[in-house]
């Protein structure tokens, strides 16, 4: 007898429900439990896999989070929402974030599981609240830690440290001097590190413990103010191998000379992300930056302030980084966009900030329409910013502006942006402006700024935007 031919069809596979399930969003994930009970099944660990309970979004059910704890691996919280789901356990929790009051820090309970963990407003960190860093609660798994705290009691400083020494991961914010690790510590383990520290602490007094942390390859140095012997310390350090794999530095609150920052650039060994918002980046530093061009994937530099140098960079950089993902920059003039050469990161790139200087003259639609068409070739672009310039370039000069006629139109080619920054001097759009760019940008899900730099225009299309559920913040 023969045997009925049996087929079946992609989306009856669990694996494969579960692969596409990666790709939606919460929405279209709580439309999937509705088909039937095998896709029921496949999805609702995927829905409940990412739970927000802040006072500011929808809180989900508190029988349905009891219901469905153990699918849940990243948690966001604030603790005057928290009451009513805190007698429940997410037994497999591996991200944390915990938005505190400043009075009322938060109770963790113990996540054999936790691999992150983020805690925001704390007035100080304390042992009799944080029991996780005595040693005899050490969280094996916990690989990054972010604190966002007014001051570390001294009586659990070193229990904090030596918990710290696990980590791959550090990221503190801290306005009162901690008692800083013994100087004997190593921080083998220690992959990332972010320092910021409030109210102008001087540079000096961390550069002991940096050093303190031979693996890193990533450091965010947000140290307020620095001396030219600290830099110089620093810069020594560098060259002397003492983080021989460091490619991602961030120096957005110091203010290094070109020459200082060509120092730094030249003695890492590569250099794959840069952020130096407040330096002058000039002749020397760009030198430096170019042996690193291969592999560069982010750079920021907004405020540069070195007469002609990054205005002339940026096409090049555009032009010459294969694996730029994000560019924040200064004033760039559209004529040097237009003569420069083809973009090789029109693939690669996501995020792109800068300001178009459009030259006064006949051509100066021309100039606009030129640029957005070729903005309107990067593809993956998922955050795009029209920013205001120092007006360091020139008097009679004029920004991009979006509007139909003017080159508005070749940005809907950009099908995954999600966030865009109006912050351009000479942005005026009208409401059929608007409603074109709701219409076309379907992926669009947050504006800041200004659409129209006149505020009584301005608050007719902020309407029209939140209308369409898109958030809008000037």
């Amino acid at each position: 007898m023969a045997l009925a031919a049996f087929t079946i069809t992609p989306l009856e596979l669990p694996e494969i429900r579960i692969t596409i399930g990666k790709f939606l969003d919460r929405s279209d994930l709580v439309q999937c439990l509705y088909v039937c009970r095998a896709w029921h099944d496949s999805f609702l660990p995927l829905v409940w896999s990412t739970v927000s309970i802040c006072s500011d979004t929808p809180r989900p059910n508190v029988e349905a989070f009891n219901q469905n704890s153990r699918f849940i691996r990243n948690l966001t919280y604030d603790v005057d929402s928290w009451g009513v789901y805190a007698s429940t356990h997410c037994r497999d929790l591996s991200t944390l974030l915990v938005h505190c009051t400043w009075n009322e820090p938060p109770v963790i309970a113990q996540y054999d599981k936790l691999r992150d963990l983020s805690i925001q407003n704390i007035k100080q960190l304390r042992l009799d609240i944080f029991p996780l860093w005595r040693p005899s609660n050490s969280f094996q798994n916990l690989s990054s830690l972010t604190l966002e705290v007014v001051d570390i009691d001294p009586a659990g400083a070193d229990d904090f440290w030596d918990q710290c020494t696990r980590l791959k991961s550090l990221s503190i914010i801290v306005s009162s001097i901690p008692r800083l690790p013994n100087k004997s510590m190593k921080f083998e383990r220690l992959r990332k590190l972010r320092l910021m520290p409030r109210f102008g602490h001087l540079l000096e007094l961390w550069q002991d413990f940096i050093t303190q942390c031979p693996s890193l390859i990533s450091l965010n140095w947000d140290c307020g103010r620095e001396t030219s012997v600290a830099m110089d310390n620093f810069i020594a350090q560098l060259t002397k191998g003492t983080w021989p794999n460091l490619c991602e530095l961030g120096l957005p609150s110091l203010s290094p000379s070109d020459k200082r920052l060509g120092q730094i650039l030249n003695a890492m060994p590569q250099v794959e992300s840069l952020v130096t918002n407040a330096s002058t980046f000039g002749p020397l530093s760009l030198a430096a930056l170019r042996p690193h061009f291969s592999i560069l994937r982010e750079l920021k530099m907004e405020w540069s302030t070195y007469p002609g140098t990054a205005p002339l960079a940026i096409p090049e950089i555009l032009a010459s980084c294969p694996q730029l993902e994000i560019l924040v920059a200064g004033e760039v003039a559209a004529q040097n966009i237009l003569q420069g050469q083809p973009w090789v990161c029109e693939r690669t790139l996501k995020t792109l900030h800068f300001c178009v200087i459009i030259s006064p003259g006949q051509d100066a639609d021309h100039q606009q329409q030129h640029v957005l068409e070729r903005i309107s070739r990067l593809y993956n672009l998922e955050n795009f910013g029209l920013l205001t310039g120092s007006g360091t370039t020139g008097q009679g000069i004029t920004h991009i502006n979006l509007q139909l006629g003017k080159g508005l139109e070749h940005l809907s080619a950009l099908k995954k942006l999600r966030t865009l920054f109006l912050y351009s001097r000479s942005i005026l759009m009208a409401e059929t402006d608007v409603e074109w760019m709701l219409d076309n940008l379907k992926s669009l899900e947050h504006i800041h700024g200004f659409m129209n730099t006149k505020f009584r225009d301005n608050k007719p299309l902020a309407k029209m935007v939140q209308a369409r559920k898109i958030q809008y913040r000037c």
